[in-house]
């Protein structure tokens, strides 16, 4: 049987990517084996995903699934619904935690609190919010509802790193999980890095955990962000290294400093560009995210660098497609040099 074989702080985000293209072969038991993890898979997948996360193809006997029932069959057999609803209660959710966020049809409205005790019960959660609205504002606040449960403060750990936050009132999307990844693969050793929208530690965290720069500017302008900022930083163990900063991050102080500047943020990240062009060194890079439609791209956020940087040079590095946004709609991320002498 087909397997895919990776090491293991890249396996949730490898496993994640291979079950979102339905590859995950789900009538076998995913296995440990030393420093590695092998995932059952129906088919081998893209070359470019399994170099992107340093794994490689294998074949070997996996251990049989049977014995573990899907959640999903025991949330439908016993969720106190009608029958004619059962189908509907549906089969993927986001769990950060102990705390699961779900969507529901309309047609489930009159039965939210049946709903959200049987997938406390069956994923052995505390709480579970319905997501009614996505994210909204600024700050990307998510829009849902408390169906079981009241409190949603918790600790989920993706890729050795522990995030804390509360569920309710931010957001932590796992479509970035791969940026995530890769941000804790860069090789950054005595940089002074800043992150411009820093949230709770989406991405200081995982490069101050796993490399080693010699530091890390974090600013949030959301007090709520901030706070959990501040404990992931002691919870981590990097205080020495990640330095939070409460504002906004066109009033940082100095120019020419950065050796990378983070830009993980969407719609409006191209207003931000002057800020990192002061900020960023000669030959320092700026990871500049970007939500664009299709037919603009790559030009739109390669062009918005450039007219950012004025008479400097910008090399684009790479560019990377992170998800669809919306429809017709990528968020995207470009690595870019700034080379400011002449």
């Amino acid at each position: 049987m087909l397997g895919v074989r990776v090491p293991k702080g890249s396996a949730e985000a490898i496993r994640l990517k291979l079950t979102r293209s339905n590859l995950v072969d789900k009538r076998f038991l995913i296995i440990e084996e030393d420093d590695f993890v092998i995932i059952p898979v129906l088919e081998e997948p893209d070359e470019e995903l399994l170099a992107n996360h340093c794994a490689q193809m294998t074949s070997l006997d996996f251990p049989t699934g049977k014995s573990r029932v899907d959640p999903i069959e025991t949330i439908r057999k016993d969720a106190d619904v009608p029958d004619a609803l059962r189908g509907l209660l549906p089969d993927k959710w986001e769990q950060f935690g102990d705390v699961v966020v779900i969507r529901l049809p309309k047609a489930l409205d009159g039965h939210e609190s049946s709903v959200g005790d049987i997938y406390a019960r069956v994923l052995g959660v505390k709480a579970v919010l319905r997501d009614t609205g996505g994210v909204t504002g600024m700050f990307r606040m998510p829009v849902v509802k408390k169906i079981h449960g009241s409190d949603t403060v918790t600790i989920h750990k993706e890729n050795g790193i522990l995030y804390k936050f509360d569920a309710a009132r931010l957001m932590f999307s796992s479509g970035n999980v791969e940026e995530r990844l890769r941000m804790s693969e860069i090789m950054c050793n005595g940089e002074t890095i800043v992150d411009m929208f820093a949230g709770i530690g989406y991405f200081s965290l995982p490069l101050a955990v796993n490399q080693r720069p010699k530091k890390v500017i974090s600013c949030e302008l959301n007090e709520i962000s901030y706070s959990y900022l501040l404990e992931n930083v002691r919870l981590n163990d990097v205080e020495g290294v990640v330095e939070p900063i409460l504002g906004d991050n066109r009033e940082l102080p100095g120019e020419a400093f950065a050796d990378r500047v983070i830009m993980g943020y969407v719609k409006t990240t191209h207003e931000f560009l002057p800020t990192a062009m002061r900020l960023v060194k000669d030959g320092g890079m700026i990871h500049y995210h970007e939500t664009c439609p299709n037919e603009l791209l790559p030009g739109r956020p390669v062009q918005r660098l450039r007219s950012a940087a004025r008479n400097h040079r910008v090399e684009v590095l790479r560019f990377k497609e992170i998800k669809s946004y919306s429809p017709g709609v990528s968020h995207v991320v470009l690595d870019a040099r700034v080379v400011k002498s002449s």
